[in-house]
């Protein structure tokens, strides 16, 4: 019995976790622990958790093997604990493989875990050529547009990480292209709270999108980049380059590239040059530097069209413009950061600088309840150096379950602008039309802005003794951040004489303005997190202070604000296949300088803009959930997320009309807090994959409501809108004639959205209310020719819109909008490539005279060499030449139409040689 006693007493536990490169766990490893009175072994659950019970020795060896990794060997032992964690093994890629080992099975497509959703690229058709960009576009619940911006469930992701590690500039449209999707093992998006959050494990803010791209075995080195020369109609001439050097934490890159054009209106040029190096100091120590440099040179023509609906009557405003802006740009990046099992470091130094010029010309003209006329020359320089820096710490204390964590950041920049403004004026008599008076003002503005900005914050966790026989954690945390800012501002107007040319001083038109802000944040809550859940909840005071002062007025103004709210952030893992979240989160906007100033902003003389220094900061509360489902026999995925927002003291514009001294009115716009504001949406995307995903059907949308104040006249009206959304996707891609089909459609309703494809039919007005309809819908059906293989891509898209807006006097024209595409994209005998694509667009209800444009573009292509890696293409824009870039938007009570002028048919050859070899073996990467 004595014996026995003894023996329990020994029975020691041991809890892991295992996970890759990218901080991602892995599932079935092989884990073998070895001691003096122990031989036991186990897995890794699907969440990379493993556990022995019952072990007997003091001291042991701990194993762990799985295939693509290498294998993991150390030695632990107990202390006067008997629960022994072990936290965070990382298993690193093998890169010593003998060959390549071809496994037919099934493979699961999707994975979902806490914060991470997992797409394995062997479960989705990878064909010879293609980039990270076409693997992307077959992901369930992901969306790229032509210009490789990606988003998921509506929230755009720009952050890029492969395994796990930062990746030259981090920015995902830069790499998407030119990285081959050979490469890829798996893709993960994650809800990233930030490395500081990472470290400690606790997690509050509201997170971003990342995007991480695990790689092959071996693949995580490789040299790539490219270097061109082109021409065409136009006066097109381009010349540059790219190279890229990665092996792994080590990276090094430069660039260069001149393009000059003639855009329609005049030259458009841009030269952009930058260089960046990145490496390990030693195992826990890295840094990165980079700086980038550009030279702008773009002439433009515009014309914009405004109808602006008032109690007093609608007025109508034409404009159009031309002129050139010049812009240098400096930008220089550097940072480091250190992290131990202990202690985490990250610093950051930012230095930029800008200088521009610019000239313009514009006639506006306006009439209805406001007839005049204006004339305007504005050129100006102006120059805005900055600099930022930033250090973040975090430490685990003695203890091993409290950590204390800061942050510290300042910033200063400033702004210099020297602007001279000619304004002509006919004014109109509002009864006969006729005109009154030709006014003709010319103005010198000479403005200086500085700001400075101090940031500090704490963080201190305080663990709780854990959960019995379980990796939990538990624990109180504080926090305190507190923002500082000073803003300087001084205009000086100058008028000049007509007749002698001298300038005087206005003051009345002249600033010389100080403010100080002080924002402060305090919070209590309580954090638990596991393997399959994790919350915090708790409350956050919020104080601010904004103090303003005018000096050429003589007058002090100072704002105080009081806010409370909870504190809220859920995740639970449900089962291994099921997620859901929920998050709260509130944040302080303070008033800008222009909302703030009551200096009467002549720049518009048809739109004075009048500050009001008795605003205060404005307070936005947000709710945010998500549920996530993958069923890992069939692949059918289902992503839904419901979102809520309002604004305390939301600051908005109050558009005023007054009467004149020439028996007219001019508009004048201030600046009011109001409440009543709010959002509410939700969306989803279902995917069924069938035939390991060589087809698969996909239904996603969103839903939204709103309601948003509008001041008209000093009177507060509300504007109501709903947003519908409806997408239904079918997709067969096979290696002989891959193709694809779409069919969606879309309704909406809201006074301020931006349609990028509107149709907008007004129903009509009842009691003073604009009801607007918006429906789209959209077709597309698409296979591929690649040797034996095509890609076609056929959309209808029709839109309609609806509006409802409280009091508004008359009601907007109707615009209707149909859009019919084509496109096929094709190999022919393994080197030569074509792209077609054709669209017609059927427009009605603009306020600019419009075509309805048929768009035709098409390019030929040729590859030279082996490994094809040199390339000559031609391209052709347009060419039928009738693109017109014309776009509509909705702000407050006005109805925008906006159109850019500028050439669209342009012919282009272009010749080019690409590397592309990652792990020592080659990789072609298509064109677009």
């Amino acid at each position: 019995m004595c014996s026995s006693g003894v023996y329990a007493q020994n029975n020691n536990r041991v809890n892991g976790y295992v996970a890759d490169t990218g901080k991602i766990p892995i599932k079935d490893a092989n884990v073998m622990l070895t001691g003096d009175k122990d031989t036991l072994h186990t897995t890794t659950d699907e969440e990379g958790y493993f556990s022995f019970t019952k072990v007997k020795g003091e001291s042991f060896s701990l194993k762990i093997s799985t295939t693509g990794y290498q294998d993991f060997k150390d030695n632990y032992s107990f202390s006067e604990k008997k629960v022994l964690k072990i936290r965070h093994i990382q298993l690193k890629p093998d890169v010593h493989l003998l060959k390549e080992v071809v496994i037919k099975g099934k493979p699961n497509p999707m994975r979902i875990m806490q914060d991470t959703i997992e797409y394995n690229a062997a479960a989705y058709q990878v064909l010879e050529g293609d980039n990270m960009a076409d693997l992307l576009k077959q992901l369930p619940g992901l969306e790229v547009d032509d210009e490789y911006n990606v988003t998921t469930m509506g929230k755009g992701m720009t952050k890029l990480r492969i395994n796990g590690k930062d990746f030259f500039t981090n920015n995902v449209k830069d790499f998407i292209a030119r990285l081959p999707a050979g490469i890829v093992a798996k893709i993960q998006v994650i809800d990233d709270f930030g490395d500081q959050a990472n470290f400690t494990g606790i997690k509050m803010a509201e997170p971003i999108k990342l995007l991480n791209i695990v790689t092959k075995p071996g693949m995580n080195n490789g040299n790539f980049g490219n270097a061109g020369i082109s021409g065409g109609t136009n006066n097109q001439f381009g010349i540059g380059g790219s190279i890229n050097l990665w092996k792994d934490t080590k990276q090094s890159s430069g660039e260069l590239n001149y393009n000059t054009s003639n855009n329609g209106a005049g030259t458009a040029q841009s030269m952009t040059g930058g260089i960046s190096h990145a490496d390990e100091i030693n195992k826990n120590m890295n840094y990165r530097i980079n700086y980038n440099l550009g030279r702008n040179r773009n002439a433009f023509t515009s014309e914009q069209a405004i109808e602006t609906l008032n109690p007093l009557g609608t007025f109508y405003q034409k404009n159009i413009s031309d002129g050139e802006t010049l812009n240098n740009n400096h930008h220089f990046n550097g940072d480091f950061n250190y992290k131990s099992k202990k202690t985490f470091l990250d610093g950051n130094v930012m230095v930029s600088y800008n200088n521009g010029e610019n000239i313009s010309s514009s006639v506006n003209n306006q009439w209805g309840v406001i007839k005049q006329d204006l004339e305007n020359v504005n050129q100006s320089i102006n120059k805005s150096p900055a600099v930022n820096a930033s250090l973040n710490f975090s430490r685990i204390l003695k203890n091993k379950k409290s950590s204390l964590s800061g942050n510290f950041g300042i910033s200063s920049s400033s702004n210099h602008a020297d602007q001279y403004i000619s304004t002509n004026t006919r004014y109109y008599d509002k009864v006969t039309e006729l005109l009154v008076k030709d006014s003709l003002l010319n103005r010198n503005l000479l403005t200086d802005n500085n700001t400075q900005n101090f940031n500090f914050g704490f963080n201190y966790s305080l663990g709780l003794k854990k959960p019995k026989d379980t990796l939990a954690r538990q624990s109180l945390t504080l926090s305190y951040n507190l923002s500082l800012g000073r803003n300087m501002s001084r205009v000086q107007t100058f008028v000049i004489d007509q007749l002698s040319k001298v300038p005087a001083f206005v003051d009345s038109l002249s600033t010389d303005y100080t403010s100080v802000s002080v924002n402060q944040n305090i919070g209590l809550g309580y954090t638990y997190s596991s393997n399959k859940v994790r919350y915090n909840f708790g409350a956050n005071v919020s104080p601010a202070l904004l103090s303003s002062d005018y000096v050429h007025l003589g007058q002090k103004v100072r704002n105080n604000t009081l806010n409370y709210s909870p504190r809220i952030n859920l995740s639970k893992t449900i089962s291994k296949s099921k997620t859901i979240t929920l998050s709260y989160n509130g944040n302080n906007r303070n008033p800008t300088i222009n909302e703030l100033q009551p200096l009467r902003n002549t720049e518009n003389l048809q739109n004075i803009v009048i500050g009001n220094p008795n605003l205060r900061p404005s307070f936005s509360h947000n709710v945010n959930s998500n549920y996530n489902y993958v069923n890992a026999k069939n692949g059918i995925s289902l992503q839904t997320g419901l979102n809520f927002s309002t604004v305390q003291n939301e600051i908005v514009t109050n558009v005023v009309l007054i009467p004149d001294t020439l028996n007219s009115l001019k508009q004048e716009t201030r600046f009011e807090n109001t409440n009543g504001n709010y959002r509410l949406g939700g969306n989803y995307a279902l995917n069924i994959p069938l035939k390991k995903n060589k087809y698969s059907i996909s239904y996603s949308g969103s839903l939204e409501t709103s309601n948003r104040a509008v001041f008209i006249n000093n009177n507060k009206r509300f504007s109501k809108g709903i947003n519908i959304s409806q997408q239904l996707n079918a997709v067969i891609t096979s290696k002989k004639i891959p193709t694809s089909a779409r069919v969606s459609y879309r309704f909406s309703s809201n006074n301020n959205v931006l349609n990028e494809n509107p149709i907008v039919d007004v129903l009509g007005q009842v009691n003073g209310a604009v009801f607007y309809h918006t429906h789209n819908y959209l077709a597309d059906l698409n296979s591929s020719l690649r040797l034996k293989k095509l890609t076609f891509n056929a959309r209808v898209n029709y839109s309609f819109s609806m509006n409802k807006g409280d009091g508004i006097s008359d009601n907007f024209k109707n615009v209707q909008r149909l859009a019919l595409s084509f496109s096929a994209m094709g190999r022919i005998k393994k080197t030569y490539y074509i792209d077609l694509k054709t669209s017609k667009t059927i427009n009605t209800g603009y306020a600019l005279a419009n075509t309805n444009p048929f768009i035709v573009n098409a390019s030929l292509s040729k590859r030279f060499l082996k490994d094809q890696s040199l390339s000559f293409s031609i391209h052709a824009n347009d060419l039928l030449n009738q693109g017109n870039n014309l776009e509509r938007f909705i702000s407050g009570s006005s109805i925008v139409d906006r159109r850019t002028n500028q050439a669209t048919r342009v012919f282009t050859v272009r010749l080019s040689y690409n590397i592309s070899s990652f792990g020592g073996k080659g990789f072609r990467v298509d064109p677009d």
